[in-house]
């Protein structure tokens, strides 16, 4: 909203309009209806904003045209994901013995003949980014925070070695701890990022993640992860419903995710 268009009248209608509708004690507002307080809240908020981009142009001395704040979500969010990406390298299958403290974010890789995945097969570009949120939420360091990651990146280990169609030696892994507060901005932007077709915000191979479906619970499909990748024992138990989408289905959509990505077989 820019100043030109904005009608000084008609804010001063707006402004005459509100104080009319306001009680004159601030201790009677309680007694507004919840949908009054919310809109007279909204209307005040718009008018003040307009006032506040008057104020500004009134001022002889311009504001900058780029503020940078080191500690805002997305600059962090960027600081860390490309933290993570130098990282080194490490098989995935040496998570299934590895140890340590510390939550954080990660990323795997694939570096096999799986037909379908061929055009990010050997590349730096993920299946999967993830999080593992700390053991105490503001946990002060890696210890209190637990073996969060690394546990979590087992669990995707024994997934994935649980499977009739993927190898275990084919795929690698970046992981970085990271503190607390900062974990899910970090993840945010990964999945921006890359959009790994494993992760579920692509809504097209997800599944990965589950750590087991119990239809004596809740109802559920078969993810089309389980369905491209079948293996895991609880992903088939009497009760969990196939999936809506056939395997070539499945697929088909990989294969268009990664033409609108930008990328192709090598």
């Amino acid at each position: 909203m820019t100043p030109e268009e904005i009608d000084i009248s008609k804010i001063l209608t707006e402004i005459q309009a509100l104080a009319k509708a306001l009680p004159e004690a601030p201790s009677s507002y309680a007694q507004l209806a919840s949908r009054r307080r919310s809109k007279l809240r909204n209307d005040l908020e718009m008018t003040l904003r307009k006032l506040e981009i008057i104020a500004q142009h009134l001022d002889p001395v311009a504001l900058p045209e780029l503020v940078f704040d080191p500690t805002a979500p997305k600059v962090v969010g960027k600081l860390v994901a490309d933290t993570l990406l130098l990282q080194p390298c490490h098989a995935l299958k040496e998570m299934e013995e590895t140890r340590f403290y510390g939550a954080g974010v990660y990323a795997i890789y694939y570096r096999g003949n799986f037909a379908t995945y061929l055009p990010v097969a050997g590349k730096d570009y993920p299946l999967y980014v993830g999080k593992a949120d700390p053991a105490e939420l503001h946990a002060s360091g890696p210890r209190k925070q637990g073996k969060r990651l690394s546990t979590r990146l087992r669990d995707h280990a024994r997934s994935i070695g649980g499977t009739v169609n993927l190898n275990i030696e084919d795929f690698d892994c970046r992981y970085l701890v990271v503190r607390s507060a900062w974990v899910e901005t970090a993840e945010d932007h990964l999945i921006e990022h890359f959009k790994p077709v494993w992760n579920k915000e692509m809504k097209i191979c997800y599944g990965f993640g589950k750590h087991g479906d119990n239809p004596k619970t809740r109802g559920n499909k078969r993810s089309p992860w389980d369905t491209l990748h079948p293996g895991r024992e609880w992903a088939t138990r009497e009760g969990n419903a196939p999936s809506s989408k056939t395997v070539e289905q499945i697929k088909t959509n990989i294969q268009n995710h990664f033409k609108a990505c930008g990328l192709t077989d090598p």
